[in-house]
């Protein structure tokens, strides 16, 4: 029993070096491309990022509204991981997608500074409001206590992130944010690459929300021996 604690403990961080380790791995393998040369890594890297953290953001909605249903706490445990971890990961990958499009597109054909034109793409802006959205998610976090009222939120918070992302992939008036050229590319090895940076930092955030999850639960429980 002392083992399988033990492994249970250690398992988490193991998931998160590992996982960051194998992401670090295969985009520092991507190969250069004419035009960008390395710097293409840094938009494929954001890509990537992007999906888990999209993917992330509907586990946290399906937990939270599996925890509505049924009221088990330790369900509400692993959507309180999720978002713990999904919300900073979002902002973070703002902050890449900005720099990346800084990076990467070409701005030689507009009269207006770089930031102009990025701040034009819609999806660029949608990537922003969720990231504004995502932080009011975490405020809510600390402000309420009742976990009801906070799943609810995490459903809310989902639901319209999915909106304004459609919206802003869908919708018209798109600058210069290109389609993927991973998926579009004829090359196998690339696919492979892209989809192994998806398949590490997947890992690696289920790590990071299982590890949270255990944090948070060591200190409901200290606090519960401390009243007693």
């Amino acid at each position: 029993m002392a083992a399988l604690t033990s492994a249970r403990r250690i398992l988490p961080p193991a998931l998160i070096v590992a996982g960051l380790a194998a992401a670090a791995a295969c985009t520092f393998s991507f190969p250069a491309i004419k035009g960008l040369g390395n710097k293409v890594r840094l938009p494929v890297f954001h890509g990537a990022l992007t999906w888990v953290n999209l993917a992330a953001f509907s586990v946290l909605a399906l937990l939270a509204i599996a925890y509505l249903v049924t009221r088990r706490e330790g369900l509400y445990g692993w959507a309180e991981g999720v978002r713990w971890i999904a919300v900073p990961m979002w902002v973070a990958g703002s902050g890449l997608g900005l720099m990346a499009a800084l990076q990467t597109w070409d701005f030689t054909g507009s009269k207006a500074s770089p930031m102009t034109v990025v701040a034009a793409d819609p999806r660029l802006m949608a990537q922003a409001w969720i990231m504004l959205l995502a932080i009011g998610l975490i405020a809510l976090g600390l402000l309420v206590d009742e976990r009801r009222w906070l799943a609810v939120g995490d459903v809310a918070f989902v639901a319209i992130t999915w909106f304004v992302l459609m919206r802003a992939v869908l919708g018209p008036g798109r600058a210069l944010h290109p389609d993927s050229p991973v998926l579009n590319s004829e090359e196998l090895g690339i696919k492979l690459l892209f989809f192994g940076i998806v398949a590490s930092l997947a890992v690696a955030t289920v790590g990071a929300a299982w590890w949270v999850r255990q944090v948070r639960e060591k200190a409901g429980v200290s606090a519960e021996e401390a009243v007693r």
